[in-house]
């Protein structure tokens, strides 16, 4: 036997599911769960059915059809979608509880495996976007059938809940040890707009960074930033900084999105530090987001990034952003440029 998962819309009038499942039953087709959604053209029927072996998903569309059925999808399914929705929706929500930034991976599973696309701008369209609380939003696509209402509505409350973890300050974490937090990836950061009051810790952790780190970060030898350096990194006239705080107070992550004088190739330059300790958890993808989020609230259709060549690990994280870039040699570096808008987007909100 094999496992199927059956989505199709139905008249919504009494009898049609049971026309629906003697049809499949004809073919020797058990029904193992099933979900009905109401819509506008009548319910969607959305259903895990175990078939014999030797059964096409063509032969289900048919039966599907013969049963009443219209615009059958028909894939193959496992275990996991025997679990019935609360269940899933609890276990969606506990993933959440430790590990917020598990955000589009968490509404890909509710939303049987549709893809969560990750957009700077949090513009309105006509297919769902969720706010993502890193910043920017979330694009749900279904290739093969439209969301239901009740499957928005979902959505809507796991990012809802997301948000509340984000917001409480730190990430969900709280019943964690700071070992077991520190373990965890981004999630054990609280991110915030850094002040005056900052510029010690700040220095303190480029203290703690390696010469290679520092290096990396600001193309130069220099042991670290002066205090007079720090304080223009982390002034809101001059740009957008962001820092992590681990759960033990310490600042670990800074993050940079500096204004660019009109000679420059774009609005804004971005500059990313990870403490040492902290590197390969994700928490520089999950800050360069949170800026080029700012960068789409201040319409900036494009940001720089300049980069030694053999800077990798920020040449993968520009790269795996998921936004079309832009590479350019000049004396030896190379200045990436990112689009954080299309043109055509950012001309409209001018």
């Amino acid at each position: 036997m094999t496992l199927w998962q059956i989505r199709t819309v139905v008249d919504d009038e009494p009898g049609r599911l049971a026309a629906l499942a003697s049809s499949l039953a004809d073919l020797s087709v058990n029904i193992l769960s099933v979900q009905v959604h109401p819509v506008v053209a009548g319910a969607v029927d959305d259903f895990v059915a175990d078939a014999p072996a030797s059964l096409t998903a063509e032969e289900l569309v048919a039966a599907v059809g013969a049963g009443g059925g219209r615009r059958a999808v028909v894939r193959p399914a496992d275990v996991h979608g025997l679990a019935d929705p609360p269940t899933r929706a609890l276990q969606l929500a506990a993933r959440l509880v430790r590990d917020p930034e598990c955000l589009p991976l968490a509404l890909s599973d509710l939303l049987d495996g549709s893809a969560v696309q990750w957009t700077p701008a949090a513009d309105p369209s006509d297919e769902l976007r969720l706010r993502d609380p890193r910043g920017g939003s979330l694009r749900i696509v279904r290739m093969d059938a439209r969301l239901t209402p009740s499957e928005t509505a979902r959505a809507h409350a796991l990012a809802d809940l997301a948000a509340l973890l984000v917001a409480a300050g730190d990430g969900g974490d709280a019943r964690r040890s700071a070992p077991e937090a520190a373990e965890g990836s981004a999630a054990a950061v609280h991110w915030r707009r850094p002040t005056v009051a900052d510029l010690g810790a700040i220095a303190e952790m480029h203290d703690r960074c390696s010469d290679s780190s520092r290096y990396r970060r600001y193309n130069s030898g220099m042991a670290r930033p002066s205090g007079r350096q720090l304080a223009r990194l982390i002034n809101p006239r001059l740009g957008v900084a962001l820092v992590g705080v681990a759960p033990d107070g310490k600042v670990v992550v800074l993050g940079n999105l500096m204004w660019c004088a009109a000679t420059e190739p774009t609005p804004a330059e971005l500059g990313l530090l990870v403490e040492d300790a902290w590197q390969a958890r994700g928490l520089g993808s999950a800050l360069a987001r949170r800026l080029l989020a700012a960068a789409a609230d201040a319409e900036c259709a494009q940001v720089h990034a300049v980069v030694r060549p053999d800077n990798l690990p920020m040449l993968r994280l520009l790269a795996g952003l998921g936004l079309p870039t832009h590479r350019a040699w000049d004396e030896g570096m190379l200045t990436v440029t990112v689009a954080v808008m299309e043109k055509s987007a950012a001309e409209g909100r001018l």
